[in-house]
């Protein structure tokens, strides 16, 4: 039976202890997040550095990532306030997770020099403050990139359909109106859809809307094969699996054209379709609870079914070229290179897999009723 919060019960919240451990905690959390993607990583440096112009309706406007971001930090602080007096049986990511580094310090034996060739104590986090140090790794690693894509996603999308709107006026038709301006700005709506619904679950965690992170992935392999795919480690990834495929495969052969770009927006549509199943549990390497609507009906790893199919239909023309070429060599590497991205995206549904059978949640049950991971009637 749920208890109505009074404002009365509020505010003895806001001045217990509870609520000044959660929120100091969540509060230091945050501003070493600012320190690091402002001031200690180049990589995040180089990302907050990014803008976009609002030159539209007269305006020169411009926001830089950096701006975002100060005030997404700065917009979380005050919702957490009420956020916390709310739920006063909650414990923050950030407390649990310090008060867990705490206690495992304070159990840890003495080192011991002349008994011991380690220097360092050891100590062991419990599983409840480990689970909570790896929600806060995923949020420090993924909310400043999705952020970053959103706003991409939006500058390009609204570039997109002031893009149709202009060419429509000129009478632009045809293959022209559809390889400029349409084609890209339904591509760029669905990746703002798909990145958006992430952005917000990566920060966005309420009882209310049942998307709480109950168990994050625990394994460093599960880790490894999911990061590879993000910067800034897909770099060193793409010097082993140069990329192949183009986000608009152009044909000379009208129907080809129009039709291999069709079934590839159409991959797409999918892709973003399963974000939008998800809903706000959307995020990587988290157990959020089980969702079994929307593309998630018929196969188990929609999601990645369906990038892998725009990515292979995105590399017919490289391919083509060079099977006519006669150019096997280059041929094998680029077959080889999509069979790669193709393998990382297997293997991570699988680490997925695992980590959603840890806890009984219902998984186990899910996977009887849709029994293919990607290609109904298949596998």
């Amino acid at each position: 039976m749920a208890i109505e919060a009074t404002p009365r019960s509020l505010l003895g919240n806001l001045l217990s202890r509870r609520f000044a451990a959660n929120y100091l905690s969540t509060l230091a959390f945050m501003g070493l997040s600012w320190w690091f993607v402002t001031g200690a990583s180049d990589f995040h440096r180089s990302m907050m550095s990014g803008s976009w112009h609002l030159g539209y309706f007269g305006s020169q406007a411009s926001i830089s990532v950096q701006d975002v971001f100060a005030a997404l930090l700065g917009l979380y602080a005050l919702v957490l306030v009420p956020y916390y007096a709310a739920y006063p049986w909650l414990h923050s990511k950030s407390y649990t997770f310090a008060r867990g580094l705490w206690f495992a310090f304070r159990r840890a034996p003495r080192p011991v020099v002349l008994q011991s060739t380690s220097l360092f104590p050891s100590f062991r986090l419990s599983r409840l403050s480990r689970q909570a140090g790896l929600a806060l790794l995923l949020k420090f690693f993924f909310a400043p990139l999705m952020i970053n894509w959103c706003l991409i996603h939006i500058a390009n999308l609204t570039g997109s359909l002031f893009g149709v709107v202009d060419a429509l006026d000129s009478g632009t038709h045809g293959r022209l109106l559809f390889d400029n301006h349409i084609f890209w700005a339904v591509f760029q709506l669905l990746l703002f859809t798909d990145t958006l619904l992430f952005t917000i679950g990566y920060i966005v965690e309420l009882p209310v809307l049942g998307n709480r992170i109950r168990s994050v992935e625990p394994s460093f392999f599960g880790w490894f094969i999911c990061l590879i795919c993000y910067p800034p480690f897909i770099d060193f990834t793409l010097r082993f699996l140069e990329w192949q495929g183009s986000d608009f495969p152009s044909f000379e052969n009208p129907a080809i054209h129009f039709g291999v770009n069709i079934i590839l927006l159409l991959a797409m549509t999918v892709f973003a379709w399963s974000s939008v199943s998800l809903g706000f549990k959307a995020s990587n390497l988290t157990n959020r609870g089980i969702v079994s609507r929307g593309p998630y009906r018929f196969v188990r790893h929609p999601a990645y079914a369906a990038k892998n199919l725009a990515w292979w239909l995105g590399a017919l023309p490289t391919l083509g070229l060079l099977l006519f070429a006669g150019n096997w060599k280059g041929l094998a590497y680029s077959l080889v290179a999509l069979l790669g991205w193709s393998t990382i995206y297997v293997l991570r549904a699988l680490t997925e897999e695992r980590h959603l059978r840890l806890l009984d949640n219902g998984y186990v049950q899910y996977t009887q009723q849709v029994r293919w991971r990607f290609i109904p009637g298949v596998w």
